[in-house]
This record gives C-alpha cells, sequence and structure tokens, in this order.
C-alpha cells in the first residue's frame, strides 16, 4: 500500500477529521477505511468522501447511474460545492459538518451505511433469541451441549449411525479435540 501521507501525525489528523464527519453522518463505523493510495476515505456503494486537505472540509465523489441522475443528486446536495462536473458522477466539496438532515441526504446519495443503534429492548429481544454475548474464550453453547452429553454416555452427535472402518465416533472426535 501506497502511504500518501508526509508522516504520521498528518495520517492521524486526517483520520479525525474522518472520524468527526463519521459521527455527524451517523455512518456504521465499517465505512471508514483506507483505500488504495493509503489514504482514510468514507466509502459507500455510490461514492466516497475524502478530506480536502486544509483540515476543515471534505470532497464527496459521487458516481450516478445516469445523467439525469446526477443532475437530481447535485441538487440535493446544494449545501455542498460542485468542483468537478462530468457526464453521470463528479466531486463536490462539503465545508462544514452536515445537521442529520444533511447527513441522511448524504448517506442515500453516496450509498453509505447508517450506524445501527441498539436500544435496550431491541438488546433484550436479541438476547430472546439467543444472541447473547459470549465470554471469549468458552465453546458455543452447542459445543458444549454435545460435550456434556458425550461425557454422560449419551450420543456425541446428532446422527447415530454406524461406523465404517477407519471414521471415528463424534465422541471419539470430541475426545481428541479435548487432549
Amino acid at each position: 500500500m501506497i502511504d500518501t501521507y508526509n508522516t504520521a501525525a498528518d495520517a492521524q489528523a486526517d483520520r479525525r477529521q474522518q472520524q468527526a464527519l463519521l459521527a455527524a453522518l451517523a455512518a456504521a463505523d465499517r465505512a471508514l477505511r483506507r483505500d488504495e493510495c493509503g489514504a482514510w476515505h468514507i466509502g459507500g456503494s455510490r461514492g466516497s468522501i475524502h478530506t480536502w486537505g486544509d483540515g476543515r472540509s471534505w470532497v464527496l465523489f459521487v458516481s450516478c447511474r445516469s445523467a439525469l441522475h446526477w443532475t437530481h443528486t447535485k441538487r440535493k446536495l446544494a449545501i455542498c460545492t460542485v468542483t468537478q462536473d462530468g457526464d453521470d458522477e463528479g466531486c463536490l466539496r462539503l465545508h462544514q459538518l452536515p445537521t442529520p438532515e444533511q447527513a441522511a441526504v448524504i448517506r442515500e446519495a453516496l450509498g453509505i451505511p447508517k450506524r445501527r443503534t441498539i436500544t435496550d429492548e431491541i438488546r433484550q429481544r436479541l438476547k430472546a433469541y439467543g444472541f447473547k454475548q459470549m465470554p471469549r474464550r468458552e465453546a458455543a453453547p452447542a459445543w458444549n451441549f454435545w460435550r456434556e452429553r458425550a461425557r454422560a454416555g449419551g450420543s456425541a452427535g446428532p446422527a447415530s449411525q454406524p461406523k465404517k472402518t477407519g471414521e471415528l465416533t463424534n465422541l471419539e472426535m470430541v475426545t481428541q479435540h479435548e487432549r
């Protein structure tokens, strides 16, 4: 990867500026990445956002499906200044952090995913479905179930079929895995 920054401090400053915009856009954290040149950018399915270089503004690259779509997108993004106007794509300069309404328009125009907010109600519903947070060094519940069942003398797997010569049973696999 090519490094586009002169110093690590420049890269950190660029990243901090992008993180501020990412928070203002209420965009998913995974949208902030490095591009093929090593520059920090906020990427979407229809465009990307880079810093302008002055520490205060950003450049939005937007790729549209047609010339008419590009015309309508420019109208929607009236908060930005058009710097490059192509047939069905272009660059716009964003001079300040957007309001929540403007952020929604920018996310939609560039195809940037929105940050998912999980309320306590949603968290409880996910836990009811079995999506609970597991400790990092503990086996998954299904693995524990079959291991405990095998130790108790029951079947070590969902299907108990006669084994062929040279095959291991699930109980033997569990035992070997624990060694």
